[in-house]
């Protein structure tokens, strides 16, 4: 009757102990007034789809399958889950076995005394108030900020290699720009020459237009050489030798770019894997307060003992069982000052958690913003682009009817291939913005564990 009494109070108090509670959203910002419940506009999981880029998706899935930064990701989250195996076995009861053999000789006259010695016991923590429960759920978040850490360095890599691309696709655009615009300059050249040996040309016109030829050739050196850097660069990220990857050759930059998502940055940014992680490590906080609190409280321990002695002449088996009631009388305040540290702890994870959000929130603004500007940026020098093509027709023309030398062709033409360049260069910002922007606001590659083994 009364080892029934103490297995219904033991059965009651286990799972009395909850960690804190604590919110996905930061209350800050669950009080804000522009904050509201809305449909969520699902994204594409693999961003870089949409740009329906063939060479450039098959390199960022070779970067994502070969790439030692994802392998170390990966690592750590088989140790998370490893951790998982072994909160779990501690709350498991233990059987452990032992036997031993002893032979005594008391004297030459006197037969040897032989015993056999056998026991296995078993131990069994009792859970009081959760403890293990706990601890059980803080692997598990361990394991989720570990996921949502995978994640991450999936969604920055792919952001990593797409910026690299079309880096090199600008730079492979710019270099031949620089080609076509040093030969119209040594022909400018060539006949700024000849047009000073007829003395109608100033020595002064001359020798700028030498160093316009040089500054030209000296732009296409450093051209070839950050192209070839790039390209080393996207070996590293595809988790390969330098140059020991075929070239992208013939690519160009897309010209079709488009928002991301038209969500409210919010619901957003709530989906995105690092602030994910960011709230698991919280998580993990608040079940170590909880059990900083158990510690405080009485543990039992069930323990039972089966025994067998063997002598020569007898052989004697017993049980014995027992419960261990540990109850913390006085400890000088630790156990509470510890409980105490935990829940400043977890504070403290807030505020972190709090400033995540913070700062991912004034990022997504802030690339929503330039992104919009960069597109305002684009129309101008399109529009640019569109009156220096004018430009250099009506040249032309004026050419064909001899009202002007060729010399004025050439430099329209000069100018426009100048204002081509300007173009690229602010193009490429654009796509890097929209990268960073699909990288900012993307949500996990898998939005839960159950997708990692497929």
């Amino acid at each position: 009757m009364k080892i029934a009494l103490v297995f219904s109070l033991v059965l009651m108090l286990i799972g009395c102990v909850s960690a804190p509670r604590v919110q996905p959203v930061p209350d800050a910002l669950l009080e804000a007034p522009s904050v509201e419940k809305q449909t969520i506009t699902r994204a594409m999981p693999f961003w870089w789809l949409s740009l329906q880029d063939e060479t450039l998706t098959e390199l960022i899935e070779i970067g994502l399958r070969e790439s030692p930064t994802t392998q170390i990701a990966l690592a750590r989250l088989a140790q998370a889950k490893t951790g998982i195996d072994i909160a779990e076995a501690n709350a498991l009861p233990s059987l452990l076995g032992l036997g031993s053999r002893q032979s005594r000789n008391t004297s030459r006259a006197n037969p040897d005394v032989r015993s056999s010695l056998g026991i296995l016991s078993f131990s069994w923590n009792a859970n009081l108030w959760g403890k293990q429960s706990l601890v059980v759920n803080k692997a598990h978040s361990f394991e989720n900020e570990r996921w949502f850490e995978y994640q991450s360095v999936l969604l920055a890599l792919s952001a990593d290699i797409a910026k690299t691309y079309f880096q090199i696709a600008a730079q492979q655009m710019s270099n031949k720009l620089l080609t076509d615009q040093l030969n119209v300059s040594e022909d400018l050249e060539e006949l700024i020459e000849f047009r000073f040996r007829l003395g109608q040309a100033s020595a002064n016109e001359l020798y700028q237009q030498r160093e316009s030829t040089q500054t030209i050739a000296q732009l296409k050196i450093v051209g070839d050489t950050t192209l070839a850097m790039l390209e080393k660069r996207l070996d590293a990220s595809l988790g390969r030798a330098p140059d020991s990857s075929p070239r992208v050759k013939d690519i160009s930059l897309p010209s079709n770019l488009g928002m991301i998502s038209t969500d409210e940055p919010r619901e957003l940014i709530r989906h995105r894997a690092d602030v994910r992680a960011g709230y698991a490590k919280l998580q993990q906080v608040a079940a170590a307060a909880g059990i900083r609190f158990t510690e405080r409280l009485p543990s039992l321990q069930v323990s039972a003992n089966l025994t067998s002695l063997a002598e020569i002449e007898s052989t004697t088996e017993w049980l014995g069982y027992g419960f261990d009631l540990t109850i913390p009388v006085f400890s000088g305040g630790r156990l509470h000052s510890l409980e105490q540290q935990s829940l400043e702890a977890l504070e403290e994870e807030r505020q972190h958690y709090f400033a995540l959000w913070l700062a991912a929130l004034e990022e997504v603004d802030s690339l929503r913003h330039q992104y919009q500007q960069q597109r305002k940026v684009i129309i101008a020098l399109e529009s640019r682009v569109r009156l220096s093509r004018k430009a250099l027709d009506s040249a032309r023309d004026r050419y064909i009817l001899g009202d002007q030398n060729y010399l004025e062709v050439l430099i329209a033409l000069r100018r426009l291939q100048d204002t081509d360049r300007s173009l690229i260069a602010e193009q490429l910002r654009l796509v890097t913005l929209w990268v960073e922007l699909a990288e900012a606001a993307g949500r996990p590659l898998c939005q839960d564990l159950k997708c990692s083994n497929s």
